[in-house]
């Protein structure tokens, strides 16, 4: 009896698809008196030039950033050891402008040596493995980076944020003992677009 009132059923909802609601005509078609003509589209070819560069990051708030850091009396302590190994990696972009952070680092690399006596880490190597994280990741975080200046040899880091603030971009930096993860050392500048 069960078997039956399945099939009963199955029956029933089968018999209702077939029924058509709008009576049994189908819609008139007919065929157009011209066929249609689609009008022609210009071709356009794209631009074969050259890439547009990154727009370059702001270098004298890197340089007001790099006199700050040497002039802290911390910092100043360190320096004087002589033997400090410094690991400076490019402010990380925040902002939507997409700058190249690179020249900055540059800027503060070179005015850090002139002013101070920390060495630094060959910025070769230090791309060379930043490279390497950045594929193996997606992106640097804070660890990776920790790990990067220990395999460099280095004693300290300088890393920090670059972020726009309406009409104005702000550095941040900040100083980390790589053996002890303490933070010994923190900035900020600021400056127009």
């Amino acid at each position: 009896m069960n078997m039956r009132s399945l099939l009963m059923v199955g029956a029933l909802l089968l018999g209702g698809c077939s029924i058509n609601p709008y009576g049994g005509t189908p819609a008139p078609v007919t065929e157009p008196d011209q066929p249609v003509i689609q009008p022609e589209k210009p071709v356009t070819k794209p631009d074969a030039g050259a890439p547009l560069p990154k727009p370059v990051a702001p270098t004298g708030l890197a340089l007001s950033m790099a006199d700050a850091f040497v002039q802290a009396p911390e910092v100043r302590e360190l320096a004087q050891s002589g033997n400090a190994v410094l690991l400076l990696t490019p402010p990380r972009d925040g902002t939507n402008d997409e700058l190249d952070t690179s020249t900055m680092a540059a800027a503060m690399s070179k005015r850090i040596q002139s002013k101070s006596g920390f060495r630094f880490v060959d910025p070769g190597q230090v791309a060379a493995i930043t490279g390497q994280l950045e594929y193996q990741q997606g992106r640097m975080n804070p660890a990776s980076l920790v790990r990067l200046g220990r395999q460099t040899g280095a004693g300290y880091m300088l890393y920090g944020d670059l972020v726009s603030e309406g009409s104005r971009y702000r550095l941040t930096m900040s100083l980390m003992e790589l053996r002890s993860g303490e933070l010994l050392w923190n900035g900020s500048r600021s400056a127009s677009h």
